[in-house]
């Protein structure tokens, strides 16, 4: 033995008995007096055998310390006592403490972390360690009891070789406890005198800590705020249907009863019922042809089921789960149901706003105050009718009528910020896993092990909220920039061609329209409304170029190169020739060096001096060009010559710049030429979708469509051609304002559906090339709706950047407020527990120490993670504002990436964040 030096047979196969070696049996028990849950092993000659603690006669003594001796202990009843463990399940000889004073056999077992299964004479417990093991993996992997327990099960059957007696109905009701007590003991009711059944409405559940809380984190004028910065004490809820959660008619509640109704996510019961009762007959179908997620619902078989689904609300911009915000369906999403579940949550609160996200708002708005009216006593809402605004999450919003899609729009909605309102979805998809194991449950367990879940996902929620946040302030903040930029260069632009009077009623428009929706949309184009495409430039030539025109040199000049990239695009777009297009592309060469010819004439009386500055290679394409590929013939123009100084040489009077005039014209024409083939090609499309049928047909109209596109291409290459010209001749100046650089990504009509797929509403850019507008009334409807649009995203991403400094200002606040909260949880405190011993809720002195350590810990907890909040975020929210106040000369601010290292798990658009702002 290692430690006595006899003869050695056993060792100990667990990880915390790190290197000790072998023993002998009195050694073994000896170092295993404290670790009585330990397996080991015996050597018997020729392997290691199974054995136990037990049978070496270790016995496991309660009520006193390690060094003290019980002068009375008393057997457990039938000295057989069973005790689940992380790493098993172990029959362990148990000793109570019996010495005069001692404490009852439930508290010694509690005193050692160990849960009893019964008050009375208990035989069997659970450590806390695999109480909280369990949980966690119930609430993040949602692991059932039954697949936990059969883990233990086979853990123990592989260390004794045999199978132990079945805990199993054990470990559920233990658990069912566990889950009830820690709940109750996180929301400090065990500090207040009232009590357990003082325990309010959802008073149990997390609230969100970046969501506005009256007296919690809003500031004490939060009610005078003006008109401009009222939507940043907006409350944004989600509702949504979950059709996963159901329950079937299995048990009761006599024999499954509900631990804590009400107390924290789940609405209560028995006013639930009484409410439905009211509205057995109600069906809800949706009022959207395009949307029928209800009527599917409603015709399932709920044949069997007691449940079958479930109605939430959470917060829509967090994902952070109500207090009383989640209650049962009984067939389909039913007004009853969700009307309930909504007062619920809401009641007793006061909000300036509240903005309600629902994917059938269009339907479930209408009647809504008369609904409301109806309601009993309980539940009178005090709200106005300007003070509720309902939406529909972004991406339910394309299944709905094109009227939904301005009404209920956040994109449209001021004082919404970014909220896309699709949270709700992502909470789904994590309670959804849990659906197999609370189906079979009995209406107590389900809803213990649902209210267990849900508050676990808004404590992992909450923890790294705050760099959640502060990564899509980031975000936030270079888009609005970018729209911001964005938005003015367009505005100005159409300032210079329709006047900034025409602007400021299409703004009034948006003004009327937001306070009432009946009014003209300013989103929408008018319908019935014909384009008429014009050319909005013209190739305009002053008196100087006028006078050139006698000699014909400028414009066969332009004329010459359009033909040349004219027979190139033809080559480009017809690889397998037939033997028409063959003889079609020999004419065509034949005349562009019949062109070419003219024009090296009167190229050698206007550049004489061309020689001078070309090299020999290119004089070669003068002096003996290829004739069997005439598109390939450089023509030399006086944007060729390199510098300013060559071009002097090669050409007589002011032919470059009669050059950048005619270079000027084509690239406006060209630019226009683009703007025509956009506007032809989505209509084309939108005919094509809407009217083609059949193989046959739609090959036809795709083809039609190719062609559109080659041409949109040959003015794309038109148009950049002219403008490198531009840029040898004239360098760079203002006229680089207007003729930008045109990209591939520029190339899109004034139409939310092209570029909305690829990017969202939210995140699109305006493409420079339609900045600048004449006065053409068809088709300033859809500029109007593209301005009001593009002002639209631009005011969305200021409000989200203001609304995200606002919620990490919300939480520092909140968690100032949290640390407060738990110092008034100390015994003797108002409305706590007292240590005076003729009030029967009075708890003794270690009672009282324990109280107060627990509250003084949780308020140390808060106020160190306020503090931290407050810290690391200070600076990148005053940066923020400053960008959404376009201060000047704005310094970088350098961010540390380890801060925002917080994954928004479930969150669908990754947010990424750089090293500076």
């Amino acid at each position: 033995c290692s430690t006595c030096r006899d003869p050695c047979f056993y060792r100990c196969v667990e990880e915390e008995c790190f290197g000790a070696g072998m023993f002998c049996s009195s050694c073994i028990v000896e170092s295993h007096s404290r670790l009585p849950l330990h397996w080991i092993e015996r050597w018997n000659g020729q392997f290691f055998e199974a054995s136990s603690l037990r049978s070496l006669g270790l016995r496991v003594q309660l009520g006193h310390g390690p060094r003290s001796r019980c002068i009375n202990p008393k057997q457990a009843h039938s000295d057989d006592f069973a005790v689940i463990h992380v790493n098993g399940i172990h029959s362990v000889a148990v000793n109570f403490c019996g010495c005069p004073g001692a404490e009852e056999h439930y508290v010694q077992l509690l005193r050692s972390m160990w849960y009893p299964a019964t008050l009375k004479n208990p035989q069997t417990a659970t450590t806390f360690s695999c109480l909280r093991q369990f949980q966690n993996l119930n609430c993040l992997g949602k692991l059932p009891v039954y697949d936990y327990y059969k883990a233990l099960e086979i853990m123990t059957q592989n260390r004794q070789r045999e199978v132990p007696k079945d805990r199993y109905r054990v470990l559920l009701r233990v658990i069912f406890q566990w889950r009830h007590l820690k709940m109750l003991k996180r929301a400090g009711r065990c500090h207040a005198q009232s009590g357990i059944d003082g325990t309010a409405r959802g008073e149990c559940a997390m609230d969100c800590p970046a969501c506005p809380q009256p007296e919690k984190n809003l500031p004490d004028n939060w009610k005078e705020a003006g008109p401009e910065f009222a939507f940043l004490y907006t409350l944004f809820i989600a509702i949504d249907a979950n059709f996963r959660l159901r329950n079937r008619v299995v048990s009761n509640e006599h024999r499954s009863p509900i631990l804590g109704d009400g107390f924290a996510y789940i609405v209560p019961s028995s006013p639930y019922k009484e409410h439905i009762k009211q509205h057995v007959d109600q069906e809800d179908m949706s009022s959207c042809s395009g949307f029928q997620a209800m009527f599917l619902a409603n015709s399932r078989n709920v044949q069997g089921l007691r449940v079958s689904g479930m109605a939430g609300i959470c917060c829509a911009r967090h994902r952070v789960w109500r207090p009383s915000g989640l209650g049962d369906l009984q067939k389909g999403e039913r007004y009853c149901n969700v009307d309930f579940v909504f007062w619920c949550t809401i009641q007793d609160e006061e909000y300036l706003c509240i903005v309600i996200s629902y994917d059938i708002s269009c339907q479930w708005s209408r009647n809504f105050w008369q609904r409301m009216s109806t309601l009993t006593s309980d539940f009178k809402f005090q709200f106005t009718r300007s003070g509720v605004r309902f939406m529909v999450p972004k991406f339910h919003l394309r299944a709905h009528q094109p009227d939904c899609h301005t009404r209920f729009n956040f994109d449209y909605a001021p004082g919404c910020g970014e909220t896309h309102g699709e949270v709700i979805e992502e909470g789904w998809a994590q309670s959804n896993k849990a659906a197999a194991q609370t189906k079979e449950m009995g209406p107590g367990t389900r809803a213990q092990t649902l209210d267990d879940i849900f508050g676990f996902h808004n404590f992992r929620n909450i923890v790294g909220l705050d760099k959640v946040l502060a990564k899509r302030l980031v975000s936030a903040a270079k888009e609005f920039d970018q729209h911001y930029r964005d938005f003015k260069q367009f505005d100005n632009g159409l300032e210079r061609s329709i006047g900034r009077k025409q602007l400021n009623e299409w703004d009034k428009l948006i003004r009327t329209w937001e306070k009432d929706h009946d009014a003209e949309c300013p989103y929408e184009e008018q319908k019935g409304m014909l384009q008429s495409y014009k050319r909005l430039f013209r190739v305009e030539l002053d008196y100087d170029i006028q006078a050139v025109l006698a000699t014909s040199f400028p414009p066969v000049l332009i004329y010459r190169t359009h033909s040349t990239r004219s027979l190139e695009l033809f080559i480009t777009t017809n690889k397998y020739l037939t033997p028409t297009q063959h003889l079609e592309l020999q004419k065509k060469r034949s005349n562009l060096l019949k062109r070419i010819t003219q024009f090296r004439t009167l190229q050698r009386l206007l550049m004489p001096g061309l020689a001078d500055v070309l090299s020999p290679a290119d004089m070669r394409w003068i002096n003996d060009p290829d004739i069997s590929h005439p598109e390939k013939i450089p023509l030399f123009l006086p944007s060729s010559c390199g510098t300013a100084s060559a071009r002097s040489r090669a050409c007589i009077g002011d032919l470059p710049g009669i050059e950048a005039k005619l270079r000027r014209s084509e690239a406006y024409d060209a630019l226009e030429g683009i703007r025509d083939g956009l506007r032809v090609r989505t209509m084309s499309a939108r005919f094509k979708l809407r009217n083609i049928t059949g193989q046959v047909e739609s090959g036809r109209a795709g083809g039609i469509l190719r062609q559109i596109d080659i041409k949109i291409h040959s003015r794309k290459i038109r148009y950049r051609l002219a403008r490198a010209a531009l840029s040898r001749l004239w360098g760079p100046g203002d006229w680089e304002k207007d003729l930008k650089e045109l990209k591939d990504e520029d190339e899109y009509l004034i139409e939310e559906g092209i570029v909305s797929r690829v990017r969202g509403e939210s995140r699109r850019t305006l493409s420079w090339i339609w900045y600048d507008i004449k006065d053409d009334s068809e088709f300033q409807d859809a500029i109007r709706v593209e301005w009001c649009k593009a002002q639209a995203r631009m005011l969305r991403w200021r409000e989200e950047v203001l609304l995200f400094c606002e919620e990490l200002r919300r939480m520092v606040a909140y968690m100032a407020w949290r640390a407060t909260w738990w110092k008034g949880r100390k015994v003797g405190e108002h409305g706590m527990r007292v240590t005076a011993s003729n009030d029967e809720t009075a708890v003794s002195h270690d009672m009282e120490e324990a109280l107060n350590a627990y509250a003084t810990q949780q308020s140390e907890f808060a106020r160190v993670r306020g503090l931290d909040i407050q810290l690391k975020w200070k600076d990148l929210i005053e940066h923020a504002k400053g960008v959404v106040a376009r201060q000047q000369n704005l310094q970088t601010l350098n961010i540390d990436l380890e801060l925002l290292g917080a994954k928004d798990e479930g969150y669908e658009e990754m947010w990424q964040a750089e090293d500076s702002l």
